[in-house]
């Protein structure tokens, strides 16, 4: 049985907390590079925000601000897409709406529950209090959001695509990013229920934040690949039809194309006539 309130243990814990941290870090600088172009696109500039710390307080405090500032934005384009997706209906937008901002004021508060101080003897900064059970408060509420949009999120999906399969909401739909989102949330809400030591209670935050955020970019940044064709009308069965008024055997023809899509509801569509004239038509 291991002693997680051990000496020993607790070393453990917190070298293994150091390397995911770091290791997490460079997962995130990864995925900044490969999503820099839709950043570029919005921004068309580069900003350097340079940080100077006065003290232990201070780094614990950005610290904690910007982990729960990064998983409250992760959770706001979750529930942005959401809405999207069931084409922002008032009886979908307020109850969400509502939720997001309890949210967004019991993760706030969250910013500022934990105290540090320098040590002179580790010649490091630790922790001297933290209320453990509102930071357990936060990770159920974010995890129970989370699973909230999911939820209507698959619903949405489900009223709007006509004989879509569970594989095609997954992986075309985007749903898998609110299941990423949802399932990184719910570890560190269990391990804070576990309290096995003050590390542990807190090592699954960071992998956390930097998966929901990575997934939530994603919804958005693949809206620009999917949305190219999103529009276009082609159909495989292209009609070439003879114009009103007009005999089958003149050069003249309409080219009618249909777009046909079991998935989705018919929409509205564009029908272009096109009438080609060669010189034989003036002939007599």
């Amino acid at each position: 049985m291991v002693d997680w309130s051990s000496q020993g243990q607790l070393t453990k814990d917190e070298g293994v907390y150091v390397n995911l941290v770091f290791a997490f870090f460079g997962l995130y600088v990864w995925e900044v590079f490969q999503t820099s172009d839709f950043e570029w696109a919005v921004l068309q500039r580069r900003r350097k925000i340079r940080w100077h710390w006065i003290n232990c307080q201070a780094l614990y405090t950005f610290i904690s601000w910007s982990g729960n500032m990064s998983i409250l934005c992760a959770s706001t384009t979750l529930l942005f897409r959401t809405i999207a997706v069931w084409e922002r209906k008032l009886t979908v937008t307020v109850p969400l709406g509502f939720l997001c901002l309890a949210l967004w004021a019991l993760l706030w508060r969250g910013m500022f529950v934990i105290s540090a101080e320098y040590d002179a003897a580790s010649t490091a900064c630790v922790v001297t209090s933290m209320r453990r059970l509102f930071l357990s408060i936060t990770f159920w509420a974010t995890m129970v959001f989370n699973l909230v949009l999911t939820i209507v999120h698959v619903l949405g999906l489900m009223q709007r695509d006509f004989g879509a399969t569970f594989w095609q909401m997954l992986f075309e739909d985007g749903l898998i990013f609110y299941m990423v989102a949802f399932a990184c949330n719910a570890l560190p809400a269990i391990l804070s229920v576990l309290n096995l030591n003050a590390v542990m209670n807190v090592i699954a935050t960071v992998p956390a934040a930097v998966l929901t955020t990575m997934a939530a970019c994603r919804t958005v940044t693949r809206l620009s690949e999917v949305g190219e064709d999103d529009d276009l009308y082609v159909h495989s069965a292209t009609q070439l039809t003879p114009p009103r008024g007009i005999p089958a055997t003149s050069g003249a023809l309409r080219l009618q194309t249909i777009k046909h899509n079991s998935r989705f509801p018919p929409r509205p569509e564009v029908h272009v006539t096109t009438d080609h004239i060669v010189m034989e038509d003036f002939e007599e």
